[in-house]
């Protein structure tokens, strides 16, 4: 795809903090930061410092977000995971916020869409049950770059939340509260850096084309699922051993890869996990061969 060089363009660089209590430093950037690009008329390209794999496939990953006390507004922000894995697998990674989307993207021209996990609401027309809550700022943001992934044919991969938006996204109903009854060591909300069960993985689907195994064990960290019997133009690739959709493929999509996982292969890389390994690869190259 050709690359914009449009002057307006103004480089921004995610810089390391430590949130709270966590045991991490998160990438970040002020949101008053962006807002004062785009309130002098420029669009921010959003990239890491040390600008890693500069010939790579240009992968656009939306930002999550993190409050720092001292700012009023929450910091964009993104666990280091996210970022590692796509510089691993060799991809050239930039980042979004939610705002201007279009003109984000038009800046990158990217070759590939990352959904990251988080906590924001999805549209709630999408829920077996009603919600009280509709979609917000950055539920929509994920909604605008589907739409550009679609309209320009791009790969998407999508993690936890990142999944439930693309199987929503093809006609899947979610579900809330998929916790509520199990006992803790059964719950799909555990620490993210722990296995926590296996899932099983469906014959004739990318999923199985990528990691070549049948079983494999997973971490877990979501309280939302993809509901089983309506998971609308979705083929269900994976699934927990308790039934719980782990993995969904889009069926008659516009691009051969666009995958959902519900776990955090991200978070697993570290530890050697091969089908995390292997998923990232698949992903990257995907978005190189076109």
């Amino acid at each position: 795809m050709p690359r914009s060089q449009d002057s307006t363009n103004k480089e921004l660089f995610l810089g390391q903090i430590t949130y709270g209590s966590d045991p991490f430093a998160s990438y970040y950037l002020p949101a008053e930061e962006v807002r004062n690009c785009l309130e002098s008329g420029c669009t921010p390209l959003i990239r890491l410092a040390e600008r890693p794999n500069p010939g790579g496939p240009r992968i656009a990953v939306i930002l999550g977000e993190e409050k720092h006390p001292d700012r009023a507004e929450k910091d964009y922000a993104l666990q280091p995971d996210y970022a590692r894995a796509i510089v691993e697998a060799g991809g050239n990674p930039f980042f979004i916020t939610y705002e201007h989307i279009d003109a984000q993207m038009a800046a990158i021209s990217p070759d590939a869409v990352f959904l990251i996990g988080g906590m924001f609401n999805s549209p709630a027309g999408w829920y077996e049950t009603p919600v009280p809550e509709d979609v917000d700022r950055r539920g929509r943001a994920y909604l605008s770059l589907l739409e550009y992934a679609k309209a320009h044919k791009l790969p998407v991969l999508g993690i936890c939340a990142g999944m439930q938006m693309l199987a929503g996204f093809f006609g899947a109903k979610l579900v809330k509260g998929i916790n509520n009854s199990l006992p803790d060591d059964k719950s799909h909300k555990q620490n993210g850096e722990k296995i926590a069960h296996k899932i099983l993985i469906a014959e004739n689907t990318l999923l199985m084309s990528i990691v070549g195994q049948k079983e494999i064990m997973t971490n877990s960290s979501h309280t939302e699922a993809v509901a089983v019997h309506a998971h609308g133009q979705n083929k269900i690739a994976a699934r927990a051993e308790d039934g719980i959709v782990e993995a969904i493929e889009p069926v008659d999509g516009w691009h051969r890869f666009l995958l959902g996982v519900q776990w955090h292969p991200e978070r697993l890389l570290k530890y050697g996990d091969t089908a995390a390994k292997k998923i990232f690869e698949a992903f990257v190259q995907s978005a190189a061969h076109e």
